[in-house]
């Protein structure tokens, strides 16, 4: 983290937790990046840590912010958004168009693997080629707390990337999260700053 910092722990915009922002009128997509999820009523979480499948889990309360917050945005700036299974679903049920949902990889095996926030940026952007989608400036939308490090996400793909200006990313966590580093404070900082590492090459 230091290196990342450039030995500025308490300056850099590598560590902080404010994000950018962008006008939205200077936005061409929108993208929005789940934060856990809750197993589906019945389902018992893997005892293996095995990744469960799209129809093994829902929302929560933090994606279903998400989409809520998403659908307000495009109703007033159109334009596609690429997303996840977890906010895809609360998106579908609040009518909201012209959404391009990001699966998790399948492999042939069967087995489900884990998207990365990067993967999840990856996979996207290979979608949005496939579609003909111009994917431009790109618009940001997370929970509050891993708002910096998905735009630092974004950016590494060479793509710019902010938060819409005016817009409340939400703040909550999910004490019944699926994901336990997404269950509280106390657990999502020190992961989200090992995952910030990675961009100190």
């Amino acid at each position: 983290l230091v290196t990342l910092a450039g030995g500025d722990i308490a300056g850099s915009p590598m560590l902080s937790y404010t994000p950018t922002t962008v006008d939205p009128a200077d936005i061409d997509s929108l993208w929005v990046f789940a934060y856990g999820y809750r197993f589906a009523p019945g389902v018992e979480p893997p005892a293996d840590g095995a990744v469960p499948s799209p129809d093994q889990i829902v929302p929560g309360p933090v994606n279903e912010a998400l989409a809520q917050l998403a659908a307000e945005f495009v109703a007033q700036h159109p334009m596609p958004i690429f997303t996840q299974v977890e906010v895809a679903v609360g998106l579908a049920a609040r009518g909201v168009p012209n959404v391009v949902m990001i699966g998790p990889d399948i492999e042939p095996d069967g087995t489900i693997r884990y998207l990365s926030t990067a993967g999840v940026i990856e996979k996207g952007l290979r979608m949005a080629d496939e579609a003909g989608i111009t994917v431009g400036r790109t618009g940001v939308l997370c929970q509050a707390d891993h708002a910096v490090r998905c735009l630092l996400t974004v950016r590494a793909q060479g793509r710019t990337a902010d938060v819409p200006e005016g817009v409340a990313l939400p703040a909550e966590f999910d004490p019944e999260s699926g994901q336990p580093w997404t269950r509280s404070r106390e657990v999502g900082i020190p992961t989200d700053l090992a995952a910030r590492t990675l961009f100190a090459g």
